[in-house]
């Protein structure tokens, strides 16, 4: 991956967890609870055969996480593990 794409990589991530952490602030009021849902390093053809988990982790993960989701949660960026991931 050349340099310039992985700056812009980058930036689209930072961006996309600001939004999401500005949205959380103006929906809280109305009930909706936004955040960033991290996946892991699914092997996909995106992720590659090395990823680390499979697709069903993932989404059951993923699921688990979005059930126990409550006002606490809103703005977090969040694994499919339920660990907050720091940015």
């Amino acid at each position: 991956m050349s340099m310039l794409r992985v700056q812009v990589t980058v930036c689209v991530k930072t961006a996309l967890n600001m939004v999401t952490k500005s949205m959380s602030v103006d929906l809280k009021e109305q009930g909706i609870l936004s955040l960033v849902l991290h996946p892991g390093w699914v092997v996909t053809e995106m992720g590659g055969s090395n990823a680390e988990i499979d697709v069903t982790t993932s989404v059951s993960g993923l699921l688990k996480v979005m059930h126990g989701l409550n006002e606490n949660s809103v703005g977090s960026f969040i694994d499919f593990k339920g660990h907050i991931v720091p940015w």
